[in-house]
């Protein structure tokens, strides 16, 4: 039953132009997740301190840069390298949406001051450290394949038929 749910979910979205993500990076994200998790909790704050020793920005002034850009309908806070970000920022451009993309460093090993304490607060706020990040509405919806509510993330709304939804009701579409 659950193999002709997913084969229907995934006729819907092909027949509306909206991509999923590649099931490579969904069975990544399935082992990688759950094993990087509990040291990148530790790491990203570390990180930021360290960082943020010489002339980093405040929290108050991070969390004021965030919250402005989560005005914004979707946004999704981004590596370049990331082959998780690439393609959550592919799924979000095939429903046409209006979208922010924020990239505070190439990878979370090369983030300087200011994105060590993006990628920090990030983490305080959603609980969630590694990128991509993805809010709709203001709303966190999680990574990729993993995070949010669903447990999911944008994947999961894709195949559910609840991404477009929420993006209309942001007036991301």
């Amino acid at each position: 039953m659950a193999r002709f749910v997913l084969a229907f979910a995934v006729a819907v979205a092909s027949a509306s132009g909206l991509k999923l993500a590649n099931p490579i990076l969904k069975l990544a994200s399935a082992v990688v997740t759950p094993l990087l998790r509990p040291l990148m909790s530790v790491e990203a704050p570390l990180q930021s301190t360290i960082t943020g020793v010489v002339n980093g920005p405040s929290a108050e002034e991070v969390r004021a840069e965030i919250d402005a850009t989560l005005k914004n309908p979707c946004v999704v806070y981004s590596y370049p390298v990331s082959p998780f970000c690439t393609e959550a920022i592919a799924v979000l451009e095939s429903t046409g949406c209006e979208l922010t993309v924020v990239e505070p460093g190439l990878e979370w090993f090369l983030l300087g001051p200011k994105g060590s304490a993006i990628r920090a607060e990030l983490g305080r706020m959603t609980g969630q450290t590694s990128f991509p990040q993805i809010f709709i509405g203001g709303e966190h919806v999680g990574g990729l394949c993993s995070g949010g509510a669903s447990g999911g993330g944008l994947n999961a709304l894709a195949e559910s038929g609840e991404l477009e939804k929420m993006l209309k009701k942001a007036r991301a579409l």
